[in-house]
């Protein structure tokens, strides 16, 4: 049986709908049916929350550097806060058979 994943190139993350964390992760989503690149035209939504204390991942490290976020101020007891969306090109993004 064919799986499908969604990968953003420039990352190496692949594309899973947003439950709270975003849209690009490590694992992705696999699908059973060829996806269709038209679902990300939209872009992305990118979430990294770190509280003090906190070490940043390599997924976050990734993202910061790639996106080039920068910390909103105005967030008490947070280390870094970005919770926005972002426009990705479609020849950002492949379909890949697993």
């Amino acid at each position: 049986m064919k799986v499908y994943k969604i990968l953003h190139k420039p990352t190496g993350l692949y594309f899973t709908p947003s439950k709270g964390y975003g849209n690009l992760s490590t694992t992705g989503k696999l699908y059973p049916k060829k996806p269709n690149l038209n679902w990300v035209k939209d872009g992305v939504r990118i979430i990294v929350k770190k509280w003090f204390g906190d070490n940043f991942t390599k997924k976050d490290k990734l993202l910061i550097n790639y996106f080039n976020l920068k910390e909103r101020p105005g967030v008490q007891n947070c280390l870094f806060y970005v919770d926005d969306n972002f426009d990705v090109p479609l020849t950002d993004w492949e379909i890949i058979e697993l």
